[in-house]
């Protein structure tokens, strides 16, 4: 027997009725938390089950999923091959739910959450490509509430973040009306230069890329941490698989030797600007800013080595990349909990090591993660990404090394101010210390035993992974 259905309604719609239905659940929290961990398991764990054909037997039936959907007159297509990527957005919304009753940071997390993940799967699967532009202006509205809890006005840094998203929409609408054009004249040069720019330019102020990067640190000191990194990974994540899109579907674009060059410039770029900033930095809260702002260097630094494998390495820093934001989010907020402190500035977090060991352990082990530091899952990948940075451009490899050694010197600040505490209360803080419970010990555990071995084996990394690039076919080597 055969029950037919539809991957569009089972991955995007689905979620959406659902997270509307868990909103009104809110009053009973563990109910409301728990649905909110296991639909987007059950969404994930499912796209690894249909990824091979869309089809499954269960139960003596035969079940099959047809793959495309026209709404609105636009074309949503989501076929086997794809399903990695479905599985890997859905798994990052479960993992931030699964420590979200710790952070209480707010009560619409779970619900908002799923429905800000299913419209990035959205956004990777629309096509024309260029209405994902008015998808993700929804879900920058969507994440206000998230960012600015109820009865506190909008601040800064959200308004910056809602003006630079909203400015990149006519900027991406523009861009795709050209790339029409161009389809059908490929040899308007004036017509592809000026698409080219109008989709960079999108691209660097969805990202916050250097130098429209103010609204990162304002809006990560402004708003909660854990909220804001999920915010920051799963946009980060989807606009480079949405980037990848782009530049597959279109050979005149990935072609274009100016666009390689420019990719690897600004990479290194944002790499140098990060780590010279966050060298000099004295607010906790600004810092995840400044490590997305790095990452999203790497990133562009992977796609313009594509033909050399620099997907190979992006593919590699998927998870380790989303791991260190995750316990980097989790560490800041649990501090801050526990401080009972928003500002989270330098001096009030002297010595806090000998109250909260764990908590500081995570931090540390986030940090060094993120840095590419050796034996920390990042690290192998890095060093490769590190070998490929060409010599005969010298300027290229200085900026990054600059960048890196900026981190670096953060760190050790960090490290200083936690470890060495006031000279007035140094024996109070090292003779009691605050007890952490058996759930915090094993999860430190976890995390640093997870980081070593995927540094050490990072091929355990690698091999789950490599359906991701099945969409992409036109940009392997």
């Amino acid at each position: 027997m055969s029950n037919p259905g539809n991957t569009i309604v089972l991955w995007i719609l689905l979620p959406m009725v659902l997270s509307i239905a868990t909103s009104f659940l809110r009053r009973w929290k563990k109910i409301y938390h728990g649905l909110s961990m296991m639909i987007p398991l059950l969404l994930a764990v499912l796209a690894v089950v249909f990824s091979q054909n869309l089809t499954l037997n269960f139960a003596g039936r035969h079940i099959v999923l047809s793959d495309s959907m026209a709404v609105f007159d636009r074309t949503l297509q989501i076929t086997a091959n794809q399903l990695g990527m479905v599985s890997f957005l859905y798994f990052l919304c479960f993992a931030w739910n699964l420590l979200d009753p710790i952070s209480k940071e707010s009560q619409w997390f779970g619900s908002l959450s799923l429905s800000i993940t299913a419209l990035w799967v959205t956004v990777q699967f629309l096509n024309p490509f260029l209405y994902a532009a008015v998808v993700i202006e929804l879900i920058t509205l969507l994440s206000i509430p998230l960012l600015s809890p109820r009865g506190s006005p909008a601040k800064s840094g959200i308004i910056r973040y809602l003006s630079a998203q909203t400015l990149a929409l006519p900027l991406i609408l523009l861009s795709g009306w050209m790339v029409s054009g161009i389809e059908t004249s490929p040899s308007a040069e004036a017509l592809v230069l000026r698409g080219t720019l109008l989709l960079m330019l999108g691209f660097v102020l969805w990202l916050g890329i250097f130098p429209l990067h103010s609204w990162l640190p304002m809006l990560t000191e402004e708003s909660p941490p854990w909220t804001s990194s999920f915010l920051l990974t799963i946009m980060q994540l989807s606009l480079s698989f949405f980037l990848l899109k782009v530049l597959n579907q279109y050979g005149w674009l990935r072609n274009l030797p100016e666009l390689v060059l420019s990719l690897k410039w600004i990479g290194a770029l944002c790499i140098f600007s990060a780590g010279v900033i966050a060298a000099f930095q004295t607010n906790l809260k600004r810092l995840p800013a400044y490590f997305f702002l790095a990452e999203t260097g790497y990133i562009l630094l992977s796609v313009a080595f594509r033909g050399i494998g620099g997907l190979e390495i992006l593919r590699m820093t998927l998870l380790p990349r989303v791991f260190g934001y995750w316990v980097l989010g989790f560490s800041v907020s649990t501090l801050q909990q526990a401080l009972d402190d928003n500002t989270l500035d330098f001096d009030s977090l002297r010595g806090l090591f000998w109250r909260f060991p764990l908590t500081s352990v995570l931090l540390f082990s986030s940090l060094l993660n993120l840095i590419g530091a050796p034996l920390f899952a990042v690290f192998p990948a890095r060093r490769v990404l590190w070998n490929l940075l060409p010599v005969d451009v010298l300027p290229l490899s200085i900026l990054v090394a600059i960048g890196v050694l900026g981190m670096l010197i953060l760190f050790l600040r960090l490290f200083s101010t936690l470890v060495h505490p006031k000279q007035e209360d140094s024996q109070e803080l090292t003779e009691t210390p605050k007890k952490e419970g058996p759930v915090l010990i094993a999860a430190v555990a976890f995390i640093l035993l997870a980081m070593i071995v995927f540094g050490i084996f990072p091929d355990l990394l690698d091999d789950p992974f490599r359906q991701l690039w099945a969409s992409f076919q036109n940009l392997l080597p």
